[in-house]
Parts: structure tokens; C-alpha cells; sequence
């Protein structure tokens, strides 16, 4: 028994170690990371945290693991293709000075191809107590502009990598309730570039670890209809590392930056009618508002060296879906979402240049024998246009910028669960 659950973990922290060489892109409001399930996906998520059919709803809600007999295994992959490009960037200089664009107005497409793995393992000790693993990439962010255009003073390129992983326990109380909760292991590494004027491109790179939890709950009030809540704890990280000039390297520095993402509330319903069609229903919400902004200060004198604005707002997350059982091998499913951005026009900048976003997904799920079942989503996200306003600031002198972003997203997701008894 032992052996087969040492597999199980095995085949998680293989797939987890993936994960730290593959960037991962924000697709969801702010730069999180909400493409943990191919299963989820193909119903823009809806009613995830009330559990599916296969593991991957455990990011969303640990006591979903109460569900899953036996020990399993899972496997899933994202590919983002992202586009956002802005074609009339100007900048804004102080008082009567007329504006100009300092290198360009043509930002090129700052979003980048990125492929999203995630794992996930579970194995049931007995009727009531069940164990397992996840490694997700909760938090990403990936964008680059040209080195010279109007926005670069504000930001080139960035990216933010951050990889979790840890134990899941859940305990199913009886067969209407179920509790669960999981410690993760974070490493997250930053670095973030920017035109710095004469003393050339400025680089803030760093990294650290840190330690965040979830707790859930499943409920089952009839045999027909389940409830689901998770949440998802904030991170607190203190980035290491150094900022560096191209050109001018007497004012390189060793810096320490503070970063806390937000924790996240997801609640999920799953409603049968009839034999064949079941209703999906889902909520997140975001604490991003308790974000602190990104201050890089000298390691030394503690004198703030950068800055990033991240006064950001809550976002909310909506969605709706179902799934109809084609036959006893194969489901359908479909879904809707609509995402309010963290994002407020007053601080919207050109390397999150995130707005309001619409998401319709379409999937599947085939069980091909007794151990293996696939799942497969698609979706395309309409993105409202990112308008940027920035006005000039100093010290030190950085030019304002204005610039509208149009922007999509298509997501194409896999998974593959196999049972092992």
C-alpha cells in the first residue's frame, strides 16, 4: 500500500518540478492563475469548488478529495496564447509642454505564449480520511513590450514565477459533510525591467520563499445537489536580490521588496436535473485591495529605490455552466464568466494593463478504460479595452503615458486522471 501511494506522490512532484521552467502568464484578474483544471475550464469554472469528476478541483477546494476512492493520480496542461497591443501610446510631459511618444507608439504584443502545468495525487486511508498532494502555479505574470516606446519608462518587461506545493488532508464526517485543509510550500522568483532614461534599462530581479494554507468544505444536502467553499490564503513574500542599470553601474544596489498576494474565497454549487444534466454555479472573490504596493528599498540604508503601484480593488469572479452526460463514458460541458478586474482606471499601467473580462468555454471528458479518463477546454476570453493614464511624476523625472490597450485571450487546456485501484 505504501508503494502505491509512493507512486501516486511520485507522479505529482514529477509534474510540480515542471513547473519551475515554464512561465506562467496571468489569466485571470490581476496576475492570478485560475487555469488548475482542464475538467473546470471547459465550464469557465463554474461550480469547481463543489468538486467534479476528477482531482484538479482540489486547488479550488481541498475537501473536494473526499470524492476521489482509491489513489489517483492527475495530470493537467494549460496553453495561454494572450494578446494585448497598444497602437496610439503618447507621453505626457509636465505643464505646458505639448505631449510626444518618447521611442514609438506601438507597444507590440506585450503578452507572451505561456504553458500552465499543475498536479495533483490523492489517496483514501480508509471510509473517512483521505490524504494528498498538489503543485500549482497559483500567481504568474509574463509581458514584454519593445525596449523603446512610449510606455517603456513605465515598464518593459515582467515576470513573476511562483510555484506552490504541499500535503492535502480531508475528512469526510459523514455522506453530507466533508472538511479539508492544506499546507503549500511557495517559491516565487521577480523581475521586473524598465526604460531608466540615461542611465538605460533598469533591472529589478529577487526571490524568496514563503508558506500559505487552504481550508474547504463540501456539503451534500441532497443526493442531488452539492456545495462547495475554499479558500485560499494570502502569501507573504520579501523578494532578495538586486537592481541593476545598464549604463550606469554605480547605482546598482542590493534590494529587499515586499509582495502579499491576495487570498481567495471560491464557492461552488452543483445541481442535478434528471438523469443526465447537472447545473453549475460559481463565485470567487479576491482580496486584492489588502495588496501591498511593490517598494524596492536598499538593503542597506532602507531607502525606497523603485516602485510599483499595485493600489489595486477586490475583484469578484461569476460563473455559470453545465454539463450534460452524453454516454457512460463521455460528458459535455459549456460555460460562462464574467470577471470584474482588480484592476482601477486611476493606476491601470502598461505592465498589467488588465480590464473586464468575458469568458466562454466549451469542454469534454472521456473515460477511455477502467483507470484512465480525459478531459479537454477551450476558451476565449474578450478582454474590455485597457486604457492607460498615467501623468508625469518626479523625482525621479518619468514622462506620463496614455495608451489603449485591445486584448484577448484563447485557452486550450488537457488533463489525463489515472486510477491506480
Amino acid at each position: 500500500m505504501k508503494s502505491i501511494f509512493k507512486t501516486a506522490i511520485f507522479s505529482a512532484l514529477i509534474g510540480g518540478t515542471a513547473l519551475v521552467s515554464v512561465a506562467s502568464v496571468a489569466q485571470a484578474g490581476g496576475f492570478s492563475v485560475r487555469e488548475q483544471s482542464a475538467e473546470g475550464q471547459g465550464a469557465s469554472f463554474a461550480g469547481i469548488a463543489a468538486g467534479g469528476s476528477d482531482l484538479s478541483s482540489m486547488f479550488f477546494n481541498p475537501a473536494t478529495i473526499t470524492l476521489h476512492e482509491g489513489v489517483q493520480a492527475e495530470g493537467d496542461a494549460a496553453a495561454i496564447f494572450p494578446f494585448s497591443k497598444a497602437k496610439n501610446g503618447i507621453n505626457l510631459a509636465p505643464g505646458p509642454l505639448p505631449p510626444g511618444s518618447l521611442g514609438g507608439t506601438n507597444s507590440g504584443n506585450i503578452g507572451k505564449f505561456a504553458l500552465v502545468p499543475s498536479n495533483y495525487a490523492s489517496f483514501q486511508l480508509n471510509d473517512n480520511l483521505f490524504v494528498g498532494f498538489t503543485a500549482n502555479s497559483p500567481f504568474g505574470l509574463v509581458t514584454k513590450g519593445k525596449n523603446r516606446w512610449a510606455g517603456s519608462f513605465h515598464g518593459i518587461s515582467s515576470d513573476l514565477f511562483m510555484i506552490q506545493a504541499g500535503p492535502t488532508v480531508g475528512y469526510k464526517v459523514n455522506d453530507m459533510f466533508s472538511v479539508a485543509a492544506a499546507v503549500h510550500g511557495v517559491y516565487s522568483t521577480v523581475e521586473l525591467t524598465q526604460n531608466a532614461g540615461a542611465a538605460g534599462e533598469g533591472t529589478l530581479e529577487g526571490k524568496d520563499w514563503g508558506v500559505n494554507y487552504s481550508l474547504g468544505i463540501l456539503i451534500s444536502p441532497t443526493e442531488t445537489t452539492r456545495i462547495g467553499i475554499g479558500y485560499n490564503s494570502a502569501t507573504d513574500l520579501k523578494f532578495k536580490g538586486r537592481l541593476k542599470f545598464g549604463l550606469v553601474p554605480a547605482l546598482n544596489q542590493r534590494i529587499s521588496a515586499e509582495l502579499t498576494t491576495p487570498g481567495t474565497l471560491n464557492v461552488g454549487v452543483r445541481q442535478k436535473l434528471g438523469e443526465d444534466f447537472t447545473v453549475l454555479l460559481g463565485f470567487e472573490w479576491a482580496d486584492w485591495s489588502k495588496m501591498k504596493n511593490l517598494h524596492a528599498k536598499n538593503a542597506t540604508s532602507g531607502a525606497t529605490a523603485t516602485f510599483v503601484d499595485f493600489s489595486w480593488k477586490d475583484s469578484f469572479y461569476y460563473s455559470i455552466g453545465g454539463e450534460y452526460k452524453l454516454s457512460d463514458d463521455t460528458t459535455l460541458r459549456a460555460g460562462f464568466a464574467y470577471e470584474d478586474s482588480p484592476v482601477p482606471d486611476a493606476t491601470r499601467g502598461v505592465r498589467v494593463p488588465d480590464a473586464d473580462r468575458y469568458w466562454l468555454s466549451v469542454g469534454a471528458s472521456h473515460q477511455v478504460n477502467e483507470s484512465l479518463k480525459v478531459s479537454l477546454g477551450y476558451t476565449h476570453i474578450f478582454v474590455n479595452d485597457g486604457k492607460v493614464d498615467l501623468p508625469f511624476t518626479a523625482p525621479p523625472a518619468t514622462p506620463g503615458i496614455q495608451a489603449t490597450f485591445k486584448q484577448h485571450v484563447d485557452i486550450v487546456s488537457v488533463s489525463g486522471t489515472y486510477k491506480l485501484y
